[in-house]
């Protein structure tokens, strides 16, 4: 029974690959020739041409070698021939026909690339839609207020100067995974170029799902969690990431401040400390250097100690020492850093104070001038012309409030993607390759990992923070 199992399965085999009798055989090189002559006819210009033939290969009975390049191709053709509706249709037929071909990614991106193309063409009737997925519950209204009201701003600033102008489509999250995933698929429906959004790093996982198998570019304005971007090629974060601080002050360190020996404080038992102590070990190891000691603090009775703890020869061997401390409420974070430096201090020694956010209630003055203390941020309220502008525009519109960080936010994030849209092409590409941009209150520019790595160096000084580099 077994031998006549195999028996059937070769015959099975075999039946596929011998043609049916009765049919015309297409043969391997009959196939090649076509194929090369619609390539040849693209490369000459004659994309009508070269379509005809590509869909006659795609479409012959058997699938060939060249099956899933010639529908790509004749995907292509269409889209220099401006038919950008059929372009989609075709490519969206391919993904579900080949889901596992080395083509996919490359058909997404024309998906992408066309309907960007059929918003281009539309522009002088209809505007540019920039979508923002954000929350109305009540719990976050405030946040998604401020936001908006930035991209608002920078939106009316460019419609002034553009006859090509720009429409926000807006959609609730209602702050949950599944808001998230259907505002990021009514917005992509919409034909958006971009979407701000959602807040929150869980939110932003749900709705990438939805962005990146359509290649719409999503930036997450607030997420850190490193992971958002993993595997995905439209997906950008504005704020650093926990492992984007410890990396920044690292590199700052060694680059700016030109130290070597520098040793880590980290806090037991914190997810948040852990993860930014290893970021800063990261960046070391990409300069060919270690910790000096890596100390992790226990008990708060521990960080009025932490001289003893750690040891005077390791801590007269630093040049710097990093404290990757942060805590949502700053004051309890400036307490326990006040707290180990002071123990430091009184050592004699002065080594570089370094970390990954500002620690706005250290009392410098304690401290005396000896001791430097810097960090890296991405807030800075700048005085160029642009940024007064700003502020005037968000005074006017508001009844003479100031705008608060978050406004800031929305709208540097919306002056970058603008900024980008209007050269046309990919986008993603654009803002990879971007040089920082210099907003009115943050600077971004993301790295091969797709976070925003353009973060400030401060120095805490006794008259207040003070931009660095």
């Amino acid at each position: 029974m077994k031998v006549l199992q195999i028996g059937i399965l070769i015959a099975l085999f075999v039946a596929e690959l011998v043609p049916v009798a009765q049919a015309q055989p297409i043969s391997v090189s009959d196939t090649e020739q076509v194929f090369q002559s619609a390539l040849d006819a693209f490369e000459s210009g004659d994309y009508s041409g070269a379509y005809v033939q590509f869909r006659d290969v795609y479409e012959r009975e058997r699938v060939q070698k060249k099956t899933t390049a010639a529908y790509l191709m004749a995907g292509k053709s269409l889209h220099r021939l401006g038919e950008y509706l059929r372009a989609i249709q075709l490519m969206d037929e391919f993904r579900d026909r080949y889901p596992n071909s080395r083509y996919f990614a490359e058909a997404t991106r024309l998906i992408a690339v066309a309907r960007r193309d059929i918003q281009y063409a539309q522009w002088n009737d209809n505007a540019i839609r920039l979508g923002l997925a954000l929350p109305l519950s009540s719990g976050e209204l405030a946040i998604t207020r401020s936001i908006f009201s930035g991209v608002q701003l920078a939106v009316d600033a460019y419609n002034r100067r553009n006859e090509q102008k720009v429409k926000i489509i807006f959609r609730d999250t209602g702050n949950t995974s599944e808001g998230a995933r259907f505002a990021a698929s009514s917005l992509v429906e919409e034909g958006v170029s971009v979407i701000i959004g959602p807040l929150f790093s869980e939110q932003v996982h749900t709705a990438a799902r939805v962005t990146e198998q359509n290649g719409t570019v999503l930036i997450a304005p607030l997420a850190t969690d490193k992971t958002l971007t993993e595997g995905r090629r439209y997906v950008f974060q504005a704020n650093a990431t926990l492992s984007e601080r410890g990396q920044a002050i690292a590199r700052q360190a060694i680059e700016y401040l030109s130290l070597e020996a520098i040793g880590i404080v980290e806090e037991v038992g914190n997810d948040v400390s852990r993860e930014m102590a290893q970021g800063f070990i990261e960046e070391l190891a990409a300069s060919g250097l270690t910790p000096n000691f890596t100390y992790k603090v226990g008990s708060s009775f521990d960080w009025s100690r932490l001289s003893q703890l750690i040891g005077r020869d390791s801590l007269s061997a630093a040049e710097g020492i990093f404290f990757s401390v942060y805590h949502d409420n700053q004051r309890e974070a400036s307490r326990l850093v006040q707290s180990g430096v002071s123990s430091i201090q009184s050592t004699g020694l002065t080594p570089y104070i370094l970390g990954p956010s500002p620690w706005f209630s250290l009392n410098i003055d304690r401290l005396g001038t000896a001791m430097r203390v810097f960090y890296v941020g991405v807030d800075y309220q700048n005085t160029r012309m642009e940024a007064r502008r700003f502020i005037r525009a968000y005074r006017q519109s508001h009844e003479g409030v100031e705008p608060d960080q978050l406004a800031c936010i929305g709208y540097d994030i919306t002056g970058l993607l603008l900024e980008n849209l209007g050269r046309g092409g990919d986008l993603a590409d654009h803002l990879l390759n971007a040089p920082p941009y210099e907003g009115v209150r943050m600077r971004i520019q993301f790295g091969e990992k797709r976070h925003n790595t353009a973060l400030y160096l401060f120095e805490h000084t006794p008259i207040g923070p003070q931009l660095v580099h």
